[in-house]
């Protein structure tokens, strides 16, 4: 193992065995935030950013006034939901709401799509970017997923492309499954 990642790792547990917290779920969401921290620690120095660090900085922090305004939810809860890395939206959450993995699937594109669209304005998302936020997630399967996404029992996405060049967005449906799953998640 990277010796950085084992440092990382190390720090983020005495961190999260320092603030006391006692949910699960929670300390979850703290030890992923606190390994993320410091595997970016040691980079550069905010004194020596470069300006198109700053300003990629400053486009992360739209997204999540836009973003936290569109929902009306509080920026910090929605950081509990999604990370940004390289303009590339995950969710951080522990586990996605649904009861079959095909359930799952759908409600992360939901999320995923969701945040692009209102955070950074994306109508549409190609396939490899879901593909690789639901590899985050522990949640893709390459012979289901697209599948799974296209469900007839759902009709919160649209799409256009070619199989290896697909592209998606939410339906009205599928924005007001978001929103849902976001108002639940956050309570």
């Amino acid at each position: 193992m990277d010796d950085k990642l084992q440092k990382a790792l190390k720090k983020a547990k005495k961190e999260v065995e320092k603030s006391g917290i006692t949910d699960l779920e929670l300390k979850k969401i703290a030890f992923s935030k606190a390994v993320d921290f410091y595997l970016q620690e040691g980079g550069k120095s905010s004194l020596f950013q470069s300006k198109t660090t700053r300003e990629e900085d400053k486009s992360e922090s739209d997204f999540w006034v836009v973003l936290a305004t569109a929902v009306g939810i509080d920026e910090n809860k929605l950081k509990d939901i999604y990370s940004i890395r390289d303009k590339q939206i995950l969710l951080v959450m522990s586990s996605v709401p649904g009861e079959l993995k095909a359930e799952r699937q759908r409600n992360l594109a939901a999320l995923i799509l969701f945040a692009y669209h209102e955070g950074f304005e994306h109508e549409w998302v190609s396939s490899s970017l879901l593909a690789k936020a639901a590899d985050h997630s522990k949640l893709y399967d390459t012979s289901n997923f697209a599948k799974n996404i296209r469900s007839k029992e759902t009709n919160w996405f649209s799409m256009k492309g070619t199989k290896k060049a697909l592209t998606y967005k939410l339906s009205g449906p599928g924005v007001n499954q978001a929103k849902n799953l976001l108002s639940i998640i956050t309570q």
